[in-house]
């Protein structure tokens, strides 16, 4: 049996110039990202986390942060932090706002793009001090060719008193199972393009973010990798020819 641990950690805070509202365009779209730091919040530290489930959905609460994600897909249809009662994009479907996904192959074959709903729902902790829920897709042969054959374990974590929500996954492939070629696998996020107009990576790399608009047609020329575009009508005139 081989096991492949893929962790990835993804944090939420009230950076004000993150969170300013600005200018906005009115092209629909359901693309957007944005870098986020994170904190410990001692003035709600007293209380303790709280999970929620539900017919369709399961929350973690712990007075800080509030976290929705459907039942037993474990997607990420809701984020309440702060005041602000939508982080995530509303007007895109529930299925589009938070998501693990995988872009993968058989060997030689034509890549297929996944976004990884789990089947199966449990609680792994539940204290006030944390709580780890679960949501698993298992791998059987009459997927072959549809689903990478993996068993794939999406863990989300909430602790009392932090303003994030930690996230990571178990890749597990047994001996006897097909190969496979796994290019890419990551945690999306859409935020909502009237809030969040500012991204941090790092301390000497932040600056204004392009808008998901900036990607319509009409707004950009796509590059020789489909995955660049150079800006020629931006929505901040101040964006005009980068890429």
């Amino acid at each position: 049996m081989k096991k492949l641990a893929d962790r990835l950690l993804h944090r939420f805070t009230n950076h004000e110039t993150a969170l300013n509202a600005g200018h906005h365009c009115s092209e629909g779209t359901d693309q957007g990202t944005s870098g986020l730091s994170h904190r410990k919040d001692h003035r709600m530290s007293s209380h303790g986390v709280h999970l929620h489930v539900h017919d369709r959905y399961v929350v973690m609460d712990n007075g800080i942060l509030q976290v929705t994600l459907s039942k037993p897909g474990g997607i990420i249809t809701g984020i309440e932090y702060n005041g602000i009662d939508y982080v995530l994009e509303v007007r895109n479907k529930e299925t589009n706002r938070g998501y693990w996904d995988l872009h993968w192959n058989e060997p030689g074959g034509k890549g297929i793009f996944d976004v990884i709903s789990g089947v199966t729902f449990r609680v792994i902790v539940e204290t006030e001090e944390q709580v780890e829920i679960s949501f698993l897709r298992t791998w059987d042969p009459s997927l072959e060719g549809k689903y990478i054959p993996l068993n794939i374990d999406k863990r989300f974590i909430m602790l009392r008193g932090s303003s994030g929500v930690y996230s990571y996954g178990i890749y597990e492939h047994l001996k006897d199972w097909p190969g496979f070629e796994l290019g890419e696998t990551r945690i999306a996020f859409k935020l909502r393009k009237d809030k969040f107009h500012y991204m941090a990576v790092a301390d000497d790399r932040k600056r204004i973010m392009p808008f998901p608009d900036d990607l319509c047609k009409g707004r950009c020329q796509t590059l020789d990798y489909q995955e660049a575009s150079l800006l020629t009508a931006p929505c901040d005139p101040r964006l005009q020819g980068e890429v």
